[in-house]
Protein backbone atom coordinates (compact mmCIF):
# COMPACT_ATOMS: atom_id res chain seq x y z
CA UNK A 1 0.00 0.00 0.00
CA UNK A 2 2.48 2.26 0.62
CA UNK A 3 4.42 2.17 -2.53
CA UNK A 4 0.72 2.98 -4.16
CA UNK A 5 0.45 6.03 -2.41
CA UNK A 6 4.60 6.84 -3.10
CA UNK A 7 3.99 5.92 -6.89
CA UNK A 8 0.65 8.22 -6.79
CA UNK A 9 2.56 11.74 -5.59
CA UNK A 10 5.81 10.23 -7.88
CA UNK A 11 2.84 11.22 -10.53
CA UNK A 12 0.79 13.84 -9.26
CA UNK A 13 4.92 15.80 -8.72
CA UNK A 14 5.72 14.64 -12.65
CA UNK A 15 2.22 15.95 -14.16
CA UNK A 16 2.54 19.06 -12.23
CA UNK A 17 4.40 21.90 -14.11
CA UNK A 18 6.43 24.49 -12.17
CA UNK A 19 4.97 28.18 -11.26
CA UNK A 20 7.91 30.41 -12.24
CA UNK A 21 8.62 33.34 -9.65
CA UNK A 22 7.48 36.06 -11.11
CA UNK A 23 10.27 39.27 -11.40
CA UNK A 24 7.89 41.75 -12.04
CA UNK A 25 4.46 42.98 -10.65
CA UNK A 26 2.31 44.20 -13.69
CA UNK A 27 -0.85 46.67 -13.03
CA UNK A 28 -2.83 48.00 -15.49
CA UNK A 29 -3.28 51.60 -15.97
CA UNK A 30 -5.63 51.80 -18.75
CA UNK A 31 -7.58 49.26 -20.65
CA UNK A 32 -6.98 50.70 -23.93
CA UNK A 33 -4.24 52.35 -25.09
CA UNK A 34 -0.59 51.91 -27.08
CA UNK A 35 2.05 54.89 -26.29
CA UNK A 36 2.86 56.04 -23.49
CA UNK A 37 5.97 58.24 -22.03
CA UNK A 38 6.65 59.35 -18.59
CA UNK A 39 7.41 62.88 -17.89
CA UNK A 40 11.57 62.95 -17.43
CA UNK A 41 11.25 65.78 -15.21
CA UNK A 42 9.21 64.11 -12.55
CA UNK A 43 6.11 65.71 -12.58
CA UNK A 44 4.62 62.03 -12.29
CA UNK A 45 2.56 63.36 -15.75
CA UNK A 46 2.07 60.54 -18.18
CA UNK A 47 1.26 60.96 -21.95
CA UNK A 48 -0.26 58.28 -24.06
CA UNK A 49 -2.48 57.26 -26.93
CA UNK A 50 -5.77 55.98 -27.01
CA UNK A 51 -8.50 55.58 -29.19
CA UNK A 52 -11.72 56.92 -29.20
CA UNK A 53 -15.35 56.72 -29.95
CA UNK A 54 -14.64 58.42 -33.43
CA UNK A 55 -12.04 54.75 -33.83
CA UNK A 56 -9.18 57.63 -33.98
CA UNK A 57 -6.20 57.79 -31.36
CA UNK A 58 -5.81 61.08 -30.00
CA UNK A 59 -3.06 61.97 -27.34
CA UNK A 60 -3.97 61.92 -23.43
CA UNK A 61 -2.03 62.78 -20.25
CA UNK A 62 -2.44 62.18 -16.43
CA UNK A 63 -1.08 61.32 -13.19
CA UNK A 64 0.34 57.34 -12.90
CA UNK A 65 -2.59 57.01 -10.43
CA UNK A 66 -5.07 57.71 -13.05
CA UNK A 67 -6.40 61.07 -11.80
CA UNK A 68 -6.29 64.39 -13.82
CA UNK A 69 -6.56 62.76 -17.16
CA UNK A 70 -7.51 64.93 -20.24
CA UNK A 71 -7.26 64.79 -23.75
CA UNK A 72 -4.49 66.67 -24.79
CA UNK A 73 -5.47 66.67 -28.99
CA UNK A 74 -9.13 65.68 -29.21
CA UNK A 75 -10.85 68.46 -31.65
CA UNK A 76 -7.78 70.44 -31.97
CA UNK A 77 -8.23 73.19 -34.47
CA UNK A 78 -4.67 73.04 -36.01
CA UNK A 79 -4.79 69.25 -35.92
CA UNK A 80 -6.55 66.96 -38.77
CA UNK A 81 -9.48 64.63 -36.70
CA UNK A 82 -7.52 61.42 -37.47
CA UNK A 83 -5.22 59.24 -35.95
CA UNK A 84 -2.68 60.75 -33.05
CA UNK A 85 -0.45 58.82 -31.49
CA UNK A 86 3.19 57.75 -31.26
CA UNK A 87 3.83 60.43 -27.86
CA UNK A 88 6.67 61.17 -26.42
CA UNK A 89 8.09 63.51 -24.18
CA UNK A 90 10.76 66.13 -24.57
CA UNK A 91 13.23 66.27 -21.52
CA UNK A 92 12.50 69.91 -20.55
CA UNK A 93 9.01 68.74 -19.51
CA UNK A 94 7.72 71.47 -22.10
CA UNK A 95 7.18 69.92 -25.18
CA UNK A 96 6.02 66.73 -26.25
CA UNK A 97 6.67 64.68 -30.39
CA UNK A 98 4.06 62.70 -31.46
CA UNK A 99 2.67 61.17 -35.57
CA UNK A 100 -0.58 62.67 -36.81
CA UNK A 101 -2.32 61.39 -40.13
CA UNK A 102 -2.61 63.63 -42.80
CA UNK A 103 -5.96 65.02 -43.42
CA UNK A 104 -6.19 63.69 -47.01
CA UNK A 105 -4.36 60.97 -48.55
CA UNK A 106 -5.20 58.05 -50.99
CA UNK A 107 -5.22 55.13 -48.58
CA UNK A 108 -7.06 54.13 -45.79
CA UNK A 109 -6.63 55.49 -42.10
CA UNK A 110 -5.45 51.75 -40.92
CA UNK A 111 -2.47 51.95 -42.41
CA UNK A 112 -1.77 55.20 -40.35
CA UNK A 113 -2.70 53.45 -37.33
CA UNK A 114 -0.07 53.87 -34.59
CA UNK A 115 2.65 51.60 -35.40
CA UNK A 116 2.17 51.59 -39.09
CA UNK A 117 2.89 54.87 -40.02
CA UNK A 118 1.57 55.71 -43.43
CA UNK A 119 0.33 58.99 -44.70
CA UNK A 120 1.82 60.61 -41.44
CA UNK A 121 3.94 63.40 -40.65
CA UNK A 122 6.05 64.36 -36.87
CA UNK A 123 4.46 67.58 -34.94
CA UNK A 124 4.79 68.73 -31.30
CA UNK A 125 3.04 70.93 -28.63
CA UNK A 126 3.49 72.73 -25.76
CA UNK A 127 1.67 71.02 -23.42
CA UNK A 128 0.77 74.19 -21.29
CA UNK A 129 -0.68 76.32 -23.79
CA UNK A 130 -1.15 73.67 -26.82
CA UNK A 131 0.41 75.47 -29.05
CA UNK A 132 1.37 73.70 -31.89
CA UNK A 133 3.56 72.70 -34.82
CA UNK A 134 4.29 70.43 -37.63
CA UNK A 135 7.90 69.92 -37.29
CA UNK A 136 8.52 67.29 -40.59
CA UNK A 137 6.14 66.58 -43.71
CA UNK A 138 6.69 63.12 -45.09
CA UNK A 139 5.90 62.61 -48.76
CA UNK A 140 2.18 61.46 -49.49
CA UNK A 141 1.82 58.49 -50.56
CA UNK A 142 2.30 54.73 -49.64
CA UNK A 143 6.25 54.42 -50.21
CA UNK A 144 6.88 56.77 -47.06
CA UNK A 145 5.51 56.74 -43.50
CA UNK A 146 6.88 57.58 -40.18
CA UNK A 147 7.08 55.87 -36.87
CA UNK A 148 8.82 56.76 -33.12
CA UNK A 149 10.31 60.69 -33.28
CA UNK A 150 11.79 61.52 -30.41
CA UNK A 151 14.05 64.44 -28.70
CA UNK A 152 17.44 63.95 -27.29
CA UNK A 153 17.99 64.64 -23.70
CA UNK A 154 19.34 67.68 -24.32
CA UNK A 155 17.14 69.14 -26.80
CA UNK A 156 19.56 69.78 -29.30
CA UNK A 157 18.38 66.70 -31.82
CA UNK A 158 15.43 64.60 -32.68
CA UNK A 159 15.21 60.98 -34.55
CA UNK A 160 12.64 59.10 -36.16
CA UNK A 161 12.45 55.90 -38.53
CA UNK A 162 11.23 57.14 -42.08
CA UNK A 163 9.60 54.51 -44.32
CA UNK A 164 11.33 54.45 -47.90
CA UNK A 165 9.83 51.55 -49.61
CA UNK A 166 6.35 50.21 -48.90
CA UNK A 167 5.70 46.24 -47.45
CA UNK A 168 5.15 43.33 -49.95
CA UNK A 169 3.50 40.34 -47.98
CA UNK A 170 5.12 38.40 -50.58
CA UNK A 171 8.92 39.41 -49.31
CA UNK A 172 9.87 37.91 -46.23
CA UNK A 173 12.27 40.54 -45.99
CA UNK A 174 10.05 43.03 -47.26
CA UNK A 175 7.11 42.51 -44.62
CA UNK A 176 6.54 45.79 -43.25
CA UNK A 177 8.68 47.73 -46.01
CA UNK A 178 11.52 49.14 -45.51
CA UNK A 179 13.12 52.20 -43.25
CA UNK A 180 15.74 54.33 -42.47
CA UNK A 181 16.78 55.87 -39.06
CA UNK A 182 16.91 59.62 -39.38
CA UNK A 183 18.31 62.49 -37.41
CA UNK A 184 18.33 66.28 -37.15
CA UNK A 185 19.13 69.35 -35.69
CA UNK A 186 16.32 71.01 -33.23
CA UNK A 187 15.95 74.11 -31.90
CA UNK A 188 13.33 77.78 -31.61
CA UNK A 189 13.91 80.65 -33.73
CA UNK A 190 13.58 84.16 -31.93
CA UNK A 191 9.85 83.70 -32.20
CA UNK A 192 9.52 80.84 -30.27
CA UNK A 193 8.96 78.88 -33.41
CA UNK A 194 10.26 75.13 -33.86
CA UNK A 195 13.28 74.98 -36.27
CA UNK A 196 14.47 71.32 -37.59
CA UNK A 197 17.88 71.39 -39.97
CA UNK A 198 20.41 69.47 -41.32
CA UNK A 199 18.33 66.54 -41.64
CA UNK A 200 20.33 63.16 -41.82
CA UNK A 201 20.02 59.60 -42.52
CA UNK A 202 21.78 57.23 -40.65
CA UNK A 203 24.05 54.59 -42.02
CA UNK A 204 22.65 51.76 -40.41
CA UNK A 205 23.11 49.30 -43.50
CA UNK A 206 22.05 47.31 -46.39
CA UNK A 207 18.14 48.19 -47.33
CA UNK A 208 15.93 46.25 -44.04
CA UNK A 209 13.49 47.14 -41.70
CA UNK A 210 14.23 49.53 -39.43
CA UNK A 211 12.72 51.10 -35.98
CA UNK A 212 14.60 53.69 -33.82
CA UNK A 213 13.63 54.14 -30.15
CA UNK A 214 15.48 57.40 -29.51
CA UNK A 215 18.38 58.68 -27.49
CA UNK A 216 20.55 57.47 -24.94
CA UNK A 217 20.38 59.24 -21.92
CA UNK A 218 24.27 60.94 -22.43
CA UNK A 219 22.96 61.93 -26.10
CA UNK A 220 25.41 59.52 -27.80
CA UNK A 221 24.11 56.99 -29.24
CA UNK A 222 20.27 55.77 -30.62
CA UNK A 223 18.72 52.66 -30.29
CA UNK A 224 16.97 50.68 -32.49
CA UNK A 225 15.78 47.24 -34.09
CA UNK A 226 16.45 45.88 -37.33
CA UNK A 227 16.42 42.65 -39.75
CA UNK A 228 19.20 43.77 -41.47
CA UNK A 229 21.48 40.72 -42.66
CA UNK A 230 18.53 38.73 -41.44
CA UNK A 231 16.35 36.08 -43.40
CA UNK A 232 13.11 37.67 -42.61
CA UNK A 233 11.27 40.32 -40.87
CA UNK A 234 10.51 38.25 -37.79
CA UNK A 235 14.34 38.00 -36.98
CA UNK A 236 14.98 41.26 -35.34
CA UNK A 237 17.59 42.42 -32.90
CA UNK A 238 18.46 45.16 -30.81
CA UNK A 239 21.53 47.17 -32.22
CA UNK A 240 23.11 50.82 -30.52
CA UNK A 241 24.85 53.21 -33.40
CA UNK A 242 26.84 56.52 -32.70
CA UNK A 243 24.70 59.54 -33.29
CA UNK A 244 27.48 60.17 -35.72
CA UNK A 245 26.63 56.65 -37.75
CA UNK A 246 29.95 55.06 -36.01
CA UNK A 247 30.30 52.30 -33.76
CA UNK A 248 26.88 49.54 -34.25
CA UNK A 249 26.69 47.53 -31.82
CA UNK A 250 24.33 44.23 -31.78
CA UNK A 251 23.17 43.63 -28.19
CA UNK A 252 20.72 40.62 -29.54
CA UNK A 253 21.34 37.35 -31.50
CA UNK A 254 18.16 35.01 -31.50
CA UNK A 255 15.10 34.73 -32.05
CA UNK A 256 12.87 37.93 -32.54
CA UNK A 257 13.19 41.58 -30.45
CA UNK A 258 11.99 45.04 -30.48
CA UNK A 259 11.24 47.83 -28.46
CA UNK A 260 14.49 48.81 -26.81
CA UNK A 261 14.54 51.91 -23.92
CA UNK A 262 17.24 52.78 -21.69
CA UNK A 263 16.60 52.91 -18.09
CA UNK A 264 17.14 56.26 -16.80
CA UNK A 265 20.20 55.93 -15.67
CA UNK A 266 21.86 54.69 -19.02
CA UNK A 267 23.40 51.54 -16.99
CA UNK A 268 20.42 49.01 -18.49
CA UNK A 269 18.89 48.42 -21.17
CA UNK A 270 14.65 46.77 -21.40
CA UNK A 271 13.26 44.83 -24.64
CA UNK A 272 10.59 42.74 -26.05
CA UNK A 273 11.89 39.21 -26.55
CA UNK A 274 9.74 35.98 -28.07
CA UNK A 275 12.64 33.84 -26.80
CA UNK A 276 11.17 31.04 -24.20
CA UNK A 277 7.61 32.58 -24.48
CA UNK A 278 5.61 29.28 -25.09
CA UNK A 279 2.34 31.50 -25.99
CA UNK A 280 3.91 32.62 -29.55
CA UNK A 281 4.26 36.67 -27.72
CA UNK A 282 6.52 38.98 -26.34
CA UNK A 283 7.71 39.23 -22.79
CA UNK A 284 10.36 42.18 -21.39
CA UNK A 285 13.75 41.48 -20.60
CA UNK A 286 16.61 43.56 -19.57
CA UNK A 287 19.94 43.50 -19.88
CA UNK A 288 23.26 45.68 -19.90
CA UNK A 289 23.85 48.05 -22.00
CA UNK A 290 26.55 45.94 -23.89
CA UNK A 291 24.38 43.25 -24.19
CA UNK A 292 25.81 41.17 -21.09
CA UNK A 293 23.69 39.48 -18.24
CA UNK A 294 20.26 38.92 -19.69
CA UNK A 295 17.34 38.51 -17.56
CA UNK A 296 13.57 38.18 -18.05
CA UNK A 297 11.58 40.48 -16.95
CA UNK A 298 7.53 39.06 -17.59
CA UNK A 299 5.77 35.66 -18.31
CA UNK A 300 2.50 37.00 -19.96
CA UNK A 301 2.83 34.23 -22.33
CA UNK A 302 3.73 31.30 -19.66
CA UNK A 303 0.77 29.07 -19.11
CA UNK A 304 1.87 28.18 -16.19
CA UNK A 305 2.24 31.37 -14.68
CA UNK A 306 0.17 33.78 -12.90
CA UNK A 307 1.32 37.01 -15.65
CA UNK A 308 -0.31 34.60 -18.15
CA UNK A 309 -2.56 36.61 -20.47
CA UNK A 310 -4.41 33.93 -21.86
CA UNK A 311 -3.19 34.33 -25.31
CA UNK A 312 -0.41 35.36 -27.06
CA UNK A 313 0.13 39.51 -26.67
CA UNK A 314 3.40 41.11 -27.33
CA UNK A 315 5.30 43.62 -24.83
CA UNK A 316 5.87 46.86 -26.02
CA UNK A 317 8.04 50.18 -25.95
CA UNK A 318 7.91 51.64 -22.68
CA UNK A 319 9.16 54.68 -20.79
CA UNK A 320 10.92 54.44 -17.05
CA UNK A 321 9.61 56.65 -13.91
CA UNK A 322 12.18 59.52 -13.88
CA UNK A 323 11.99 59.31 -10.08
CA UNK A 324 12.05 55.20 -9.74
CA UNK A 325 13.93 53.41 -12.05
CA UNK A 326 12.81 50.26 -11.48
CA UNK A 327 9.16 51.05 -12.73
CA UNK A 328 8.09 51.37 -16.17
CA UNK A 329 5.10 52.17 -18.08
CA UNK A 330 4.03 50.62 -21.59
CA UNK A 331 1.43 49.58 -23.65
CA UNK A 332 1.04 45.33 -24.43
CA UNK A 333 -0.14 44.67 -27.54
CA UNK A 334 -3.42 42.14 -28.20
CA UNK A 335 -3.54 42.17 -31.75
CA UNK A 336 -0.84 42.72 -34.26
CA UNK A 337 -2.96 43.43 -37.27
CA UNK A 338 -5.74 45.60 -35.58
CA UNK A 339 -2.93 47.17 -33.47
CA UNK A 340 -5.65 47.15 -29.91
CA UNK A 341 -3.82 47.42 -26.56
CA UNK A 342 -3.43 48.27 -23.57
CA UNK A 343 -1.20 50.26 -21.39
CA UNK A 344 0.35 48.48 -17.74
CA UNK A 345 2.92 50.05 -15.31
CA UNK A 346 5.78 47.52 -14.33
CA UNK A 347 7.38 47.39 -11.06
CA UNK A 348 10.83 45.37 -11.04
CA UNK A 349 11.16 43.65 -7.84
CA UNK A 350 14.48 43.34 -5.85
Amino acid sequence: MKYSWLLLILFLTSCAAPILEEPTIITTFQESGLDCSWDPTGTDRILYSKKGTDTYYDIYMSKSDGTEDTCLTCDHPALPNKHIANVAWGYDGKWCIFVVEKETHPGSSTDALPGFGAYCDIWIMRIDSNAIFKIVDIPNDYDHGVICPRFSPDMTKISWTDRVEAPNVLDGKKLAGYWVIKTADFAFDSTGVPVVSNVQVVPTGEPSFYECYGFSPDNQKLIYCSSVNQPSFWDQHIYTINVDGTNIQKLTDKNYNEHGFYRPDGNKIVWMSNTESKAGGTDWWIMNTDGSDKKRLSYMNEPNNGQYAGHAVWAGLGSFDPLNQNRFISGIQLDLISQEGKIVIVEILP
